[in-house]
């Protein structure tokens, strides 16, 4: 199985699909590559590189603290590894920080950036600690594993999937990580990354749904706001895990951003927002 080891020794897991230029992808908080499931069908166009962040699935376990710096190192040694010299970065919440941080640090590698669903900075509040602890009290209950997984999605969405989310729950749960590394995970989110949004230069499309009850639509603009280069993409009625809810139109949006950036169009459409339709 493919690892790599990170700057401070750390195992990280990836899988490599498709042939093409690469897009690396990089998933959101406690959530493992498995995630991606839906995004696999983007490997008749690019390499997908997908990545275990440290703490989840196959990569090693650490007690923390985890930062976003190392996290976005042990993507960078997967690239590094991969002898990667120019990627398209996605990252997804928790890891469209991650991605954010990435740019900063390695942006050399990095000719565009998706981010979806994600925040310059979480802010740690007295109620997201409260509600932590109860979950990590609670952490092998499935109710209550369950019930803290549907604020991920758009409650219209899990009215019309309840068989879809039901499996994926099951799923996440059997693969869910240890105590500390979610809390290591979580509270590597309270790193701010808002005054250095200008300094992200490379083309940048955000994407977010606007039902998205976890990291409302408002972080995303943000990100607009605050990154020169960039246009936004607005799912209407969709939820924090757009990706899963609208697979399809959000995989089309990918290859548009790619198509854009790669026609040199890219330019056209900076400071831009788009609203997405469905069929």
């Amino acid at each position: 199985m493919p690892y790599v080891i990170s700057g401070d020794g750390t195992k990280i897991y990836y899988e490599v699909i498709g042939r093409g230029e690469p897009l690396v992808l990089v998933q959101g908080f406690s959530w493992d590559l498995t995630a991606w499931h839906f995004q696999w069908e983007l490997g008749y166009r690019f390499r997908l590189v997908l990545i275990d962040n440290r703490g989840v699935g196959l990569s090693d376990k650490p007690s923390g603290p985890y930062s976003l710096d190392s996290m976005a190192d042990d993507a960078y040694a997967v690239v590094s590894e991969l002898g990667f010299r120019s990627i398209h970065l996605l990252g997804f919440s928790m890891g469209g920080m991650i991605a954010q941080d990435f740019v900063l640090r390695h942006g050399d590698v990095v000719k565009s950036l998706i981010l979806s669903s994600t925040m310059p900075h979480l802010e740690i509040t007295p109620e997201l600690r409260q509600f932590t602890e109860m979950a990590i009290k609670l952490y092998d209950n499935f109710n209550m594993f369950t019930g803290a997984l549907q604020v991920a999605f758009s409650e219209g969405w899990i009215s019309g999937n309840e068989q879809v989310f039901h499996e994926l729950t099951r799923l996440f749960f059997n693969r869910r990580m240890p105590k500390e590394a979610y809390v290591a995970q979580l509270e590597a989110m309270g790193a701010d990354l808002t005054p250095r949004l200008s300094e992200i230069q490379v083309p940048t499309t955000i994407i977010h749904g606007e039902a998205d009850r976890l990291i409302p639509i408002e972080n995303g603009r943000k990100l607009f706001n605050g990154i020169p280069n960039s246009r936004f993409v607005v799912f209407p009625d969709a939820g924090h895990a757009v990706y899963i809810e609208r697979p399809s139109e959000y995989n089309e949006q990918v290859i548009r951003h790619i198509e854009l950036v790669n026609s040199g169009r890219f330019s056209e459409h900076v400071k831009r927002e788009e609203r997405v339709t469905y069929t």
